[in-house]
């Protein structure tokens, strides 16, 4: 493979997945404005979060084996296709109801352009020195989404309006896929794709239902526990089937490794946590602190940059702390953070947030 088109395949990667995360953070600085404009309630805004967590939760799984079976650049350049026309449809949404569905179409493609991502730069970049820059490469790239994302969301609010947060990807998307089109090489492993259309289903529903199930629950508890109900019959059906299915979509042998399990369990409660705390945090900055979008887009910086800086740092700490130590400071210091962030009230001094 030619120099040149490997290195494509890298900007188009990264700026995939560029654009997919930064879609996290550079909504959350809008949802004041969001509330105003579309003339919701505080329920209408979590949806503007929650259907694309939903759906990029529900398709995680499905999108490795779909990759495997059309290929890896057809599956992602659809995804990211996919996520430039949900992108057109949040831009141009005229009610909560259509901003919604975009915001669907956005998570349901955010699943191909995440997963996808490894598979690619590891065909590219085989050479393992090589592949260990490329993947620093693309998680800077992450990063740097996150740290732009508060920011860029205020200018772009201030001066252009909510909708200029979402048409922002279509000059982007165009780009990603011009690029992945002449960088990515073809690569289709059916040998190794999953056969298991009924585990698939299975495994959308309750990932999903656990997902809404969790959001309803705290306005709706009968809907969200006939939800939650749902989630653990199609997880008991689901594990059922992976056990008996020749090519099962999730081995069953990896739920009774105690690692894998501690680690994804690590992972959620501080998923939960965290990106629970930046879609109050904006509204607290906005509405009750009384920031304009720009100003409490600089104030919301500081904690990317922050991971940023230890994600570069991490390598090194790794090598002089144990990691099962490192890992144990950082969520001792999540949860510092956010117990401060707690007891911030409307009379709480400006500079509190800086």
């Amino acid at each position: 493979m030619q120099p040149s088109r490997r290195y494509g395949a890298l900007c188009a990667v990264c700026l995939g997945s560029f654009i997919a995360t930064l879609d996290i953070s550079i909504v959350n600085v809008a949802l004041p404005t969001m509330q105003t404009a579309l003339r919701t309630d505080i329920v209408g805004l979590q949806w503007v979060v929650n259907a694309y967590a939903i759906c990029l939760s529900g398709f995680m799984l499905s999108a490795g084996p779909i990759a495997d079976r059309y290929g890896q650049k057809r599956a992602w350049l659809s995804g990211v296709i996919l996520f430039t026309l949900g992108s057109a449809v949040c831009g141009w949404a005229p009610s909560l109801p259509v901003l919604l569905v975009g915001r669907a179409i956005q998570g349901t493609a955010g699943a191909f352009l995440i997963c996808g991502a490894m598979p690619i730069l590891t065909s590219a970049f085989p050479n393992p020195k090589e592949r260990s820059h490329v993947i620093g490469a693309w998680s800077a790239s992450n990063a740097l989404a996150l740290i732009l994302g508060p920011l860029c969301g205020g200018l772009l609010l201030h001066h252009f309006g909510w909708q200029s947060i979402f048409l922002i990807n279509l000059p982007l998307g165009i780009l990603v896929v011009v690029l992945g089109m002449y960088g990515i090489k073809e690569r289709k492993y059916p040998e190794h794709a999953a056969r298991d259309p009924l585990g698939q289903v299975l495994s959308v529903v309750a990932l999903g239902a656990l997902a809404f199930g969790m959001i309803e629950a705290g306005e709706n508890i009968k809907m969200g526990g006939i939800a939650l109900m749902v989630a653990a019959i199609s997880f008991v059906l689901f594990a059922v089937v992976e056990s008996r299915v020749e090519r099962p979509l999730l081995p069953i042998a990896l739920l009774q490794e105690r690692a894998f399990l501690v680690a994804n369990f690590a992972s959620f409660i501080l998923g939960f946590s965290y990106y629970s705390s930046l879609f109050f945090f904006s509204i607290f900055l906005q509405q009750i602190q009384h920031w304009s979008p720009v100003e409490a887009g600089w104030r919301m910086m500081p904690q990317f940059v922050m991971t940023l800086c230890v994600s570069l740092l991490f390598g090194r700490l790794n090598k002089l702390i144990p990691l099962r130590r490192l890992t144990a400071v950082g969520y001792g210091f999540a949860g510092l953070a956010l117990l401060l962030m707690a007891t911030a009230t409307a009379q709480s001094k400006r500079s509190f947030q800086d």
